[in-house]
């Protein structure tokens, strides 16, 4: 059913219009009159027509204002004109208007028929075009979901096309030239059984629902659910810092753990750097490894590498355990020790020289991998070869191998002290040079090349005071000996020391000393007392 308006100041062609109308067109229903401009401009907005039927010479509001109003409101309201030939001229203005037809007066009745079957055919045209955009897009918001599942899985598994990436651009309204992987892992609880599993099969699946549109929602980017864990594609731009990428990326992993507390399942988050879409899945390899062998539960993988910025791509069984070994995780690397050396023994039987063999090679290739990290080599030239040619037996074999794996272990965890503490010896280096400077713990992270996180959290495990508190002892014991000097004003030992605002100054000198600064220069200057720090 089409519905019409009609509008003119004639109530004679107001029922002339009526009668032909519901006479000879079908389907047609006039819903309402209209006398003046105004007045069809508050009918259109009350009975919303599909068809308005306007004469353009009206009191007041005239119909050329009247359909210009509407159509700011009612875009989709379709307009046939009615003038007299005398207006014919000031008609055409309405033609601009787009407007489907007009009518002159006196009306011819077959003109009428043809004109409201010709807007009718227009309207049921837009009603089928916009029920068939409507269908298109509730295909769309089904297959959607799926199309990102596995492009996503292309991007991480490396078959994604490249050719593709405008296409799948415009669908997800995406910049995909350029992002870092995040990936959100559950672990597993090993202490429940396969019964309390399946049951809990339902709600881990909406748990996982839930937190992939929330990650949808912080940010563009493009999310997918596979096995443990959601596969997360950040897009970048490609000249923003990289410094700043990775502190962003921690903070929206923050909000995302946020997000799990209290959920049944822990969560551990792992970031990769951003690379182009290509190379996607190397950011994927390294998401997935800080996820699985950071220390915290949020890792990036920047933070877990300890010297030059290598891949590192793992899979299987001789990986896992390099993966133990680089995290310092001595049980957990023995227990893979222990799983390899079983398969080991099953695959070869009782061929020692093949099991030797195969133990020399992998000792070979863990010391090429873990040489990226920090010199191990020493630890298998250490009679390591010796050993495991002499031994005849198994359970030998493996502890050499074991031994082997610890002494490695240990080492990697005495060079990983020595660099961050290193690296804590430069802030503190960078802190007692520049401490009369606006010093940021943002900017002392980016020197460092670490997130300004990490950095915060390992300065305070270092040295057992946060980073801002130690700027604070490191000035106010600096104040102290500059005040001792009575050469100086309290505004000039405030300025000298970093801080801008002598009266701000005064109250944290007070709160770190218990006296005022002025206090302090007399007390020192009668007693002669000097200080340093």
């Amino acid at each position: 059913m089409i519905k019409l308006l009609i509008a003119d100041d004639e109530q004679i062609v107001l029922d002339s219009l009526k009668f032909i109308i519901e006479n000879n067109c079908h389907d047609v229903d006039v819903i309402g009159f209209a006398k003046s401009g105004r007045e069809a401009i508050e009918k259109a907005d009350a009975l919303r027509p599909d068809v308005i039927f306007m004469d353009i010479r009206m009191p007041g509001i005239d119909g050329i204002e009247a359909i210009k109003r509407i159509k700011e409101i009612h875009n989709d309201i379709e307009f046939v004109i009615i003038t007299a030939y005398d207006y014919f001229n000031y008609a055409k203005e309405a033609i601009k208007l787009d407007v489907v037809d007009y009518l002159l007066k006196p009306m011819n009745k077959n003109k009428v028929i043809d004109t409201v079957l010709k807007v009718k055919k227009i309207v049921e045209s837009k009603r089928e075009n916009m029920i068939r955009e409507l269908e298109m897009k509730e295909k769309m918001i089904t297959i959607l979901p799926h199309l990102e599942s596995e492009m996503i899985y292309s991007l991480a598994s490396a078959t994604f096309r490249q050719e593709n990436i405008d296409f799948y651009g415009s669908i997800f309204d995406i910049n995909l030239n350029i992002g870092y992987a995040l990936v959100v892992l559950f672990e597993k609880d090993d202490n429940e059984s396969h019964l309390d599993n399946l049951a809990g099969n339902v709600k881990m699946h909406e748990t996982f629902m839930y937190l992939k549109e929330f990650i949808k929602n912080l940010r563009p980017c493009l999310a997918g659910i596979l096995l443990d864990r959601i596969i997360v594609f950040v897009p970048v731009e490609s000249d923003e810092d990289l410094f700043t990428i990775k502190n962003t990326s921690i903070d929206f992993a923050e909000k995302i753990l946020k997000e799990t507390h209290g959920k049944e399942s822990s969560v551990r988050i792992g970031i990769g750097r951003p690379y182009e879409t290509s190379y996607f899945s190397k950011s994927y390899n390294e998401a997935d490894f800080a996820a699985k062998m950071g220390i915290d539960s949020i890792t990036h993988f920047d933070d877990i590498k300890l010297s030059d910025k290598e891949e590192l791509i793992l899979s299987n069984d001789d990986e896992e355990l390099i993966n133990n070994i680089v995290s310092n995780n001595i049980d957990t690397a023995l227990i893979k020790v222990n799983s390899i050396f079983q398969k080991l023994l099953l695959h070869y039987n009782d061929d020692m020289d093949l099991l030797k063999s195969k133990v020399f090679s992998l000792s070979i290739e863990i010391i090429a991998r873990i040489n990226s990290y920090c010199d191990v080599t020493s630890v298998f030239e250490e009679n390591l070869i010796i050993e495991i040619l002499r031994t005849n037996e198994f359970e030998s074999l493996k502890k050499i191998f074991s031994r082997f794996v610890s002494n490695i272990i240990l080492k990697l965890h005495k060079n990983r002290e020595r660099y961050y503490t290193g690296l804590i010896a430069k802030a503190i280096e960078f802190v007692n040079e520049n401490y009369d400077k606006d010093i940021k713990l943002y900017d002392v992270a980016k020197m460092l090349n670490i997130s300004y996180h990490y950095f915060s959290k390992t300065f305070k495990e270092e040295t057992k005071c946060n980073f801002v508190d130690y700027i604070t002892q490191v000035r106010i014991n600096k104040a102290k000996e500059f005040l001792s000097k009575d050469s100086m004003s309290i505004k000039e030992v405030c300025f000298k020391v970093g801080y801008s605002d002598p009266n701000y100054f005064s109250r944290i000198f007070r709160k770190e000393t218990g006296m005022t600064p002025t206090e302090y220069k007399n007390k020192n200057s009668k007693g002669g007392v000097a200080f340093g720090y």
